[in-house]
């Protein structure tokens, strides 16, 4: 398969997955409101972890102890975990 059969086979699978989200108008209201907050949960926690790990790379560049940083980020998931 060549690159613009990559290309289009990725984009409607990326239209196919964003499209998951309409399900939701098809489910009962109580089904719906026992499912609202994981997934409002599992999405802040995918902005939170997305966050962190595209400032990885930033920390790291700055000539700060690679470590440190590494450190750093897994005791900002602790924290967040426990609260």
């Amino acid at each position: 398969m060549g690159a613009l059969g990559w290309i289009v086979a990725g984009g409607l699978a990326m239209s196919a997955i964003a499209l998951v989200g309409s399900v939701t108008l098809l489910l009962k209201p109580a089904t719906l409101d026992r499912l609202l907050l994981p997934l409002v949960a599992f999405s802040a926690g995918s902005l939170i972890g997305g966050a962190f790990f595209h400032m990885m790379p930033a920390a790291i560049d700055t000539g700060s102890n690679v470590l440190g940083v590494c450190v750093a980020v897994v005791a900002g998931f602790t924290v967040f975990f426990v609260l």
